[in-house]
């Protein structure tokens, strides 16, 4: 097939990579461009395949052996095909190779063909000392053929030139530290840009490494930000032609990203995404200075702005939004600094009174930005002594103003204005020196915005309704945002702001009750209009109460006088008195007329009131309007109020609070009336939340908060027993029941659901042994029969599931709450009743059927997950003595693991790696039980289930979950660690018995399968240290190192044999370096069982990714070749699961 040939069947490859019709036409054409492109670096089982993917074996393809040779091709194909599809492809792709492969070559090499200069007659060019067709893999991926194809291509799309920068800046990056050449690609973009149509398109090279950052940073980058801003220079003055249509423009625009790429870039080290947050300072360097003090550097940028078209503009905006946050101490002195600040004030204002460009949505949201990152930077102080200062702000005040008005135009900038203006106001504390004049015009400006933002939002509550619009009470964390800075400017001048508070709110309270007593004497409150005009006005009162709650939630602790309080005491008695009619409407009309916004802010207002005044010791004033108002004249009192207003709350946010309530004010809480009378009648159905069944399951929470507030007195074991009441009733109810069948009832089954759900709730939170013990002796073993009944009823109906989770949350040993007595055969009992719940469970769900596949895991797998779980639990609690069982033969531990043993097995090991909570309690009950029970075991296991355990450990060392792979790995150590002593303590014995002339103790069982499944180790060795080599993602090496340790101690041969493989299997180049290594993995290691032998084992795995990461390599997989190795192992080898191939 010819060369024309070829590029055309790649091309159309290419294009159905990136414009398919299909899915499945995709993945096949990126196979096959992986498979004839191979960067060889990729991981088994992607372009590392051995053979050609199916449907292309007699597809044409380019003779590749060398990372120089993909190169080469991509090169031809890149140079002989104008597609943009094939441009992208191929500069993606050599990207990838240039990141695997970029060490291969020498640095001799590089310097050579690196060079560039001009001919006589300045035209740009590259003088290469080697022959073009002999070029290795540096010249196809070098600055100097990307120039070279940028030159003969100016009509390159966007994407190609940016994927071609990339290029070159992940170049430049990787060999700044080494060869000198690289730091001059200044240089050579001048020399492009001398004979080049196109202008500015600079590469600045990712963050990474930072030595080279930090170099880059200090003698490129300000050349850079130069060349660039010189550009625009001659941009705004016209000094520049252009030869073809729409040139311009970007010119304008790459001009513009770079000065953006420059200002964002990551001066101090850190993170680019946190260079460029809207917090913080810009660290421009000191040697950039004098371009910040010239006098025409800001309004350059100022005029590039008004002079560029949208959406140009707005970039020159976040220009001036990272200019306008450079440090302070950037400046040499006060007046250098203090002519910045006046350009930037200039240019702001003259924005405003023109309204330049803020009828484009993304300027007027990046100048919106600009106000609050100037502001940040820029302290009060320094603002306010310059000249035309209160002119300056109140231009602002009446920008905000209009731009608050105007919340159809833009939604998304009161984050920024509000934060603009709280920092203004809760500057005004600190700096005293302000003139009178300046501090009462931002007081009066403070209290005009609250009343204009209080004022657009209640009024626009008809519209969002009416016009279906975005509704900000639908979003309570943003605002929450944006009320807790309107909180602050409120404060500024608290009795003007609340005030204007109150003159919106009354009137519309006065408005809503004539509207509900119309409508209640005519009776039409069905009518539609009727409800959608009190949904208006329950809406507006959402909005009122959220602002009254931020206004309370700002109160500085400790700085807050008594007329500020009393001013909050007043506000919450217009709340309680919105609470008191919405209560009155619904008592009149009925579920229909609960508005889920209003009782959000009810909710969000008794957070905010906690937050300020519970457990405050001043703070009295706001009681006195309350006392009188509602006869409240104290915290409890108040927390009386709070807890009522729950009883009828329908919302799941009312457990949000009652929680916070609780995790601040238990004893309190435990004082008041209400609580007291909720913990003796818990089960009341007075409590609204309980009635609603689609909130079932957050009882669990509210049965968390009742336990910790009942446990919050140590004396407490007198209302333990009166709490335990209700429960008590329930299990008395169902203990008569004298048949399955009548366990099988329909209510008995929500009865059982219901009271084991609530149990567990409550069981959760105990953290003390005291209190535990108080609910295990009154539950056990009095309602085990229950439990266990149920489950013979139900099982394996997912719904005993909750009676499992119950049982795993009982024998949970969490900090130490579950010790029993020495004498005490509690343990012992507990783990007879154990098995006989995962006996009856694990009967009954093996012979389940499940055939869906989407129901496997909540129809049967989830139950077999909690039993695991529970296993577990009983593992690790070390309150059970295993030891009597095996004494003593009771057959209850040989039941129990018996059932694990077959519900282990009946699993299949894709199905569970497949679903991470049954991976998790598996591997997790699997390592505890390897640990002290699986030796202790007297009768071997079937073959299928060790060697099913053996697979399951492997796979879960390639998972991506961590708790699986420590766990695996874990597990595996324990095995493999067994081997080596029992094969020490053969040899010891063997010889002293031969010398006494004694017959030799049978082995182990486990060692018999040491014997019979040879690969068995070879393919964990395999497993594991391919992770360690070529999984460049895993960070957690300090787990898989440990089992690898034992591992290579049980087959030491083996692995000198493939640790060779794996070093032929490198380039030639690499071998050497790739050798020495590896040596560093065994050094200073001995060989034992110690632990200084394991941790050294450990430092030298962290030492050996250290040199890899430092010299760039890329270790290249066994697989690729894996069709070449022989020897006794390569089963183990060969295979892509070498699991399976083992056994």
């Amino acid at each position: 097939m010819t060369q024309d040939e070829r590029i055309v069947f790649y091309a159309s490859l290419c294009e159905q990579l990136y414009n398919p019709k299909s899915s499945l036409e995709r993945e096949r054409a990126q196979q096959w461009l992986e498979y004839s492109f191979p960067t060889f670096g990729e991981t088994p089982g992607k372009a590392g395949m051995s053979s050609p993917p199916g449907g292309f074996e007699n597809s044409p393809s380019f003779a590749i052996v060398t990372p120089t040779d993909t190169a080469s091709a991509l090169r031809a194909l890149l140079e002989n095909s104008p597609n943009p599809y094939v441009q992208t492809f191929c500069l993606s792709r050599l990207k990838q190779l240039i990141q695997a492969q970029f060490t291969v070559f020498s640095s001799d090499i590089k310097l050579q063909l690196r060079k560039s200069t001009k001919n006589k007659g300045g035209n740009f060019y590259m003088e290469f000392v080697v022959p073009t067709n002999a070029l290795p893999l540096w010249y196809h991926t070098s600055g100097a053929f990307l120039f070279q194809y940028s030159f003969m291509h100016p009509d390159l799309q966007p994407f190609v030139i940016t994927l071609l920068a990339g290029v070159l800046g992940l170049l430049t990056r990787l060999g700044w530290n080494d060869i000198e050449e690289y730091r001059n690609v200044q240089q050579d973009i001048q020399q492009f840009l001398q004979t080049s149509a196109l202008r500015p398109r600079h590469a600045i090279p990712p963050n990474s490494e930072k030595q080279a950052t930090t170099s880059f940073r200090d003698t490129q980058l300000y050349t850079i930000f130069e060349d660039a801003f010189k550009a625009l220079t001659a941009l705004l003055r016209r000094t520049i032609s252009f030869e073809k249509p729409g040139q311009e423009e970007r010119i304008k625009e790459a001009t513009i990203n770079v000065l953006l790429k420059c200002l964002s870039y990551d001066f101090a080290g850190t993170t680019m995404d946190e260079a460029g947050e809207d917090i913080g300072m810009v660290q421009i360097p000191a040697s950039w200075r004098h371009v910040f003090e010239d006098e025409s550097f800001v309004p350059t940028l100022f005029t590039a702005y008004g002079e560029f078209p949208p959406p140009i503009s707005a970039r020159v905006m976040e220009c001036l939004v990272l200019v306008a946050s450079v440090r302070r101490g950037l400046f040499d002195g006060d007046p250098e600094r203090s002519k910045f600040v006046i350009s930037i004030m200039q240019g702001i204002r003259d924005i405003i009174v023109t309204s330049q460009g803020m009828n484009d949505m993304d300027n007027y949201n990046e100048f919106c930005r600009l106000l609050y990152r100037f502001r940040a930077t820029a302290p009060l102080n320094e603002m306010a002594e310059k000249p035309g200062y209160v002119e300056w702000i109140e231009v602002i005040a009446d920008f905000t103003l209009k731009a608050v008005q105007s919340w159809k135009w833009a939604p998304n900038t009161a984050t920024y204005l509000l934060g603009f203006w709280s920092r203004i106001v809760q500057s005004i504390t600190y700096y005293r020196q302000l003139s009178e004049i300046t501090v009462k015009k931002l007081e009066n400006i403070s209290v005009e915005l609250t009343r204009i933002y209080i004022t657009t939002n209640v009024d626009s509550v008809a519209a969002r309704i009416d016009e279906m619009l975005d509704d900000p009470l639908e979003n309570e964390e943003t605002l929450v945002e944006n009320l807790g800075m309107l909180g602050q400017i409120a404060r500024c001048k608290y009795v003007e702001s609340s005030g204007a508070l109150e003159s919106i709110l009354d009137p519309i309270a006065l408005q809503f009750q004539e509207l509900v007593s119309q409508a209640s004497s005519a009776g039409i409150t069905a009518e539609e209009t009727v409800k959608t005009m009190i949904e208006v006005y329950q809406t507006k009162f959402a909005w009122l109460i959220y602002i009254a709650a931020v206004f309370i939630g700002s109160r500085p602790a400790y700085m807050s006088s008594e007329e500020s309080d009393a001013i909050d005491g007043k506000l919450t008695c217009k709340v309680f008195q919105l609470i008191e009619v919405n209560q009155a409407l619904q008592n009149q009309f009925g579920v229909a007329s609960l508005n889920q916004k209003f009782d959000m802010a009810i909710l969000y207002f008794f957070m905010q009131f906690r937050k300020a005044y519970i457990g405050e010791t001043t703070g009295k004033a706001m009681y006195t309007k309350l006392s009188e108002a509602f006869g409240v004249g104290d915290q409890n009192m108040v927390l009386n109020v709070i807890m009522t207003k729950m009883y009828v709350s329908y919302e799941v946010k009312t457990l949000e609070l009652f929680s916070e309530l609780a995790s601040g004010a238990l004893r309190n809480l435990r004082k008041i009336e209400t609580i007291q009378l909720m913990l003796q009648d818990h089960m009341s159905r007075d409590f609204v939340f309980f009635e609603n069944e689609k909130h079932q399951q957050n009882r669990m929470a509210y049965y968390q908060v009742l336990c910790k507030i009942l446990f919050a007195d140590d004396q407490c074991e007198r209302d333990f027993y009166m709490f335990m009441r209700p429960f008590e009733s329930r299990l008395a109810s169902i203990e008569t029941l004298d048949s399955v069948e009548a366990f099988r009832q329909p209510a008995v089954r929500l009865a059982l659901l219901n009271t084991f759900r609530d149990l567990r709730g409550f069981l959760q939170p105990i953290q003390s042994r005291r209190d535990f013990m108080l609910f295990f002796e009154w539950f056990y073993p009095d309602y085990m029969p229950v439990l266990l009944r149920a489950l013979e009823a139900w099982a394996p109906d997912p719904s005993v599931n909750v009676l499992l989770k119950f049982f795993a949350e009982l024998v949970y040993n969490k900090v130490q709450r579950l010790n029993f007595d020495v004498s005490s055969p509690n343990g012992i009992l507990l783990f007879r009743d154990t098995s006989r719940v995962l006996t009856i469970y694990g009967r009954r769900i093996l012979e389940y059927q499940v055939l869906n596949e989407n129901d496997k895991y909540p129809l049967k797998y989830k139950g077999i997950s909690i039993c695991f779980q529970i296993l577990s639990r009983c593992l690790v609690g070390r309150y059970i003595n295993f030891g009597v069982f095996w004494l003593y033969q009771d057959k209850a531990i040989d039941e129990a693991f018996q059932m694990m043993f077959q519900l282990m097995v009946h699993v299949p090991l894709e199905d569970l790696m497949r679903f991470p909570k049954l991976g998790r309690s598996f591997m997790g009950m699997l390592d505890e039980f390897c640990k002290e029970q699986l030796t202790s075991l007297t009768a071997a296991l079937e073959p299928n289930t060790f060697l099913y355990m053996m697979r399951a450990c492997e796979q879960g060392v390639e998972s991506t979950d961590n708790y699986v792979r420590s766990h695996a790995c874990s597990t595996i150590d324990t095995i493999a660690t067994f081997f080596v002593r029992e094969s020490q303590k053969a040899t010891d014995q063997d010889g002293q018995r031969r010398r006494m002339r004694k017959a030799v103790p049978a082995t182990h069982w486990l060692m018999s399968y040491l014997g019979q499944y040879p690969s068995l180790l070879p393919s964990l060795f395999v497993s594991i240290f391919n992770l360690i080599l070529f999984d460049g993602e895993n960070q957690d090496r300090w787990a898989l190192a440990k089992p690898l340790y034992i591992l290579m101690l049980l087959q030491k041969d083996y692995a000198i044999e493939y640790t060779g493989l794996v070093i032929q299997q490198q380039l030639p180049e690499r071998r050497e370096f790739v050798a020495k290594s590896f040596s560093m993995l065994t050094e200073g290691i001995e060989w034992t069982l110690a632990s200084k032998d394991r941790e050294r084992f450990t430092q030298n795995i962290n030492q050996f990714h250290r040199e890899m990461l430092v010299n760039q390599v890329t270790l290249v997989p066994i697989s690729l070749v894996s069709q070449h190795v022989q020897g006794p192992y390569a089963t183990a080898i060969n295979t892509t699961n070498p699991a399976v191939a083992a056994y």
